[in-house]
């Protein structure tokens, strides 16, 4: 009889042919995965550090602002505090115009005749005191005379050239001599009215 009769089942002699190794298609994925997650945390570590920029630039952008803003403030104070200022010196000033222009109107209406010498004197003494208060008043106000130095160089901005001379030993172009002088301002520094000078050929 023979042994291999068909009924019996074919021996198994091994286990089926499945690797143990990962496949292919699983070894992609796994990569996959692992490039998805170290990008999202590359993603995250960026959008920190740009939230840190733009909060840094933010707070820079604050501070210029908060800044500007101040020192905006501060020179419109001292501006209004200038423009004010001005303005009570100019009415101070003209107050005062106005009163000695009010005593000239009445020395004037009172000029004596020229036959009264005792009158004539009293008038030209009155003349001199309202003379007086006006240099007093410009002192007040910070106005002091000017003078040029002779020989100095002669500046336009600064003399007032009316005539010209020759003067021995001095070179061209300098204050020879002044014919009358002018007026500054003490606060700032600039010259109200040059001095009429004589100058140098």
């Amino acid at each position: 009889m023979n042994d291999d009769s068909p009924l019996t089942p074919p021996r198994l002699d091994s286990a089926p042919a499945f690797p143990e190794s990962p496949t292919l298609g699983s070894s992609t994925i796994y990569r996959l995965c692992e490039e998805v997650i170290a990008l999202r945390e590359r993603n995250d570590r960026q959008h920190k550090d740009f939230e840190r920029t733009l909060q840094k630039s933010r707070d820079a952008i604050q501070t210029s602002f908060n800044s500007f803003a101040a020192d905006t403030q501060r020179a419109y104070q001292q501006l209004r505090q200038e423009v004010h200022g001005e303005k009570r010196v100019s009415l101070a000033l003209l107050n005062e115009l106005l009163e000695i222009n009010h005593d000239l109107e009445h020395i004037v209406a009172s000029r004596p005749k020229g036959d009264e010498p005792e009158a004539v004197a009293r008038w030209a003494e009155a003349v001199e005191v309202e003379s007086r208060k006006v240099g007093a008043a410009l002192l007040r106000h910070g106005i002091h005379p000017y003078n040029a130095v002779i020989g100095s160089p002669y500046n336009p901005s600064l003399h007032e050239r009316v005539g010209s001379c020759r003067v021995e030993g001095m070179d061209a172009l300098r204050v020879a001599e002044q014919r009358e002088h002018g007026y500054a301002s003490q606060q700032p520094e600039f010259v109200l009215r040059r001095p009429k000078v004589v100058i140098t050929e």
